[in-house]
């Protein structure tokens, strides 16, 4: 599977809103910079898969959604 970079920052860009959050504040969860978080919700910089994985968790959801595997949004913390 290929992973449409634009299209997952998309992804991470509407659930950041979604829950009212701005990109410094995610960011600063994911413990990364707010340019970085920038770039990847623009998708012209690629997340390390641990960086991935901070987001999904400070955004509460799965890792299939953000990529693209799984269209409904499916929380990771019950």
């Amino acid at each position: 599977m290929k992973i449409d970079y634009t299209h997952m920052g998309k992804r991470i860009r509407d659930r950041r809103k979604e829950l009212h959050m701005t990109q410094e504040a995610l960011a600063e969860q994911a413990g990364i910079s707010a340019s970085f978080m920038g770039h990847i919700e623009r998708g012209s910089r690629i997340a390390s898969l641990d960086t991935l994985l901070a987001i999904c968790i400070a955004l509460d959801v799965s890792m299939d959604f953000i990529v693209g595997r799984n269209d409904t949004l499916s929380k990771i913390i019950p």
